[in-house]
């Protein structure tokens, strides 16, 4: 059944810093946030208690991704990538990369992608006790990329007016895509992407549109969304896109009202208020039998909202 509601949001864990990245880890099952200014790593049990704060020395943060219950990958202010490992005991920062512009998680763990300003892209996986970096040429202009438990989902510049959406087998681009889609032109400005097996979303902090890309008998096709108000992050699950606004609602989109869109802000199917200290900053969805919505804010508050499906009959 698809998803149809949201829970009330609830109060999980604060790191009285701004959120600036998420990741999920799918098993054991861990959300992890990272704030900057100070930078503190939040990591956060699925559906239970004792969630831990550790304070890194770095001067600001912008992407997290979670490898392991004991290994993360943080992108600096500066641009390094640096391995956070220990999470649990008395962690340790190692140097494992620089000049990356994105850091994408995996939420099986065990593999991060890393961007580079020159256009090359970096694997760091987790061999053991210790985080390897392997640098590969990409081919074309990478935009943005993000990934799932089996796939890459990559959009690219160059390949159409608006850019175009490539979806590649494993955890990185290098094998060649099974799947593509041309980006309308109203996408080109867009440098984000949350990729999924039905739905991927290309957006843009601050925005106040996004292009949804729909999988369909093995065919994608993308469309834009309006929206009422600017964006501040986006999430997808199965067929449904959630969106956090700057003003602190939190909505959910399912497959029809995205299919029924056509140029005005597009109707959410449900939508609540947050009542956090300030404003939403990262979007996560963990879990999949009993899926949570998790909210990072610009004050630092950790919040979940449980997502309800459409009851049968």
């Amino acid at each position: 059944m698809p998803f149809s509601n949201l829970s009330s949001p609830r109060k999980v864990h604060g790191l009285d810093a701004e959120i600036r990245g998420a990741a999920v880890l799918a098993s054991p099952g861990l959300v992890a946030m990272i704030s900057t200014d100070p930078v503190r790593l939040g990591v956060c049990p699925i559906g239970g208690s004792g969630a831990k704060t550790t304070n890194l020395s770095l001067p600001s943060a912008h992407d997290v991704a979670l490898l392991s219950k004991d290994v993360a990958v943080v992108r600096s202010g500066d641009d390094a990538v640096w391995a956070l490992l220990g999470i649990t005991h008395g962690p340790k920062l190692d140097q494992v990369g620089r000049d990356a512009r994105q850091l994408a998680t995996r939420p099986s763990g065990e593999t991060a992608l890393a961007l580079g300003w020159d256009g090359s892209a970096t694997e760091l996986k987790l061999d053991k006790t210790e985080v390897n970096g392997r640098t590969f040429a990409v081919r074309g202009s990478a935009r943005a990329f993000d990934l799932t438990e089996t796939e890459a989902h990559v959009v690219m510049d160059g390949a159409g007016e608006g850019g175009e959406l490539r979806v590649h087998p494993g955890a990185t681009p290098e094998p060649g895509p099974t799947l593509r889609a041309s980006l309308p032109r109203a996408a080109q400005n867009l440098d984000r992407v949350r990729g999924g097996p039905k739905l991927t979303a290309v957006y843009k902090r601050g925005a106040s549109a996004a292009c949804a890309v729909v999988r369909s008998s093995g065919k994608l096709a993308a469309k834009m969304l309006a929206f009422a108000d600017p964006v501040a992050d986006v999430a997808v699950l199965e067929s449904s896109l959630f969106v956090a606004f700057a003003d602190g609602r939190v909505a959910l989109f399912d497959g029809a009202a995205i299919e029924a869109a056509v140029g005005a802000p597009i109707a959410p199917t449900a939508i609540v208020t947050l009542g956090a200290r300030g404003e939403p900053a990262v979007l996560a969805v963990a879990g999949k039998g009993s899926p949570t919505l998790w909210v990072g804010t610009s004050a630092g508050e950790i919040w979940s909202l449980a997502i309800v499906r459409k009851q049968g009959g």
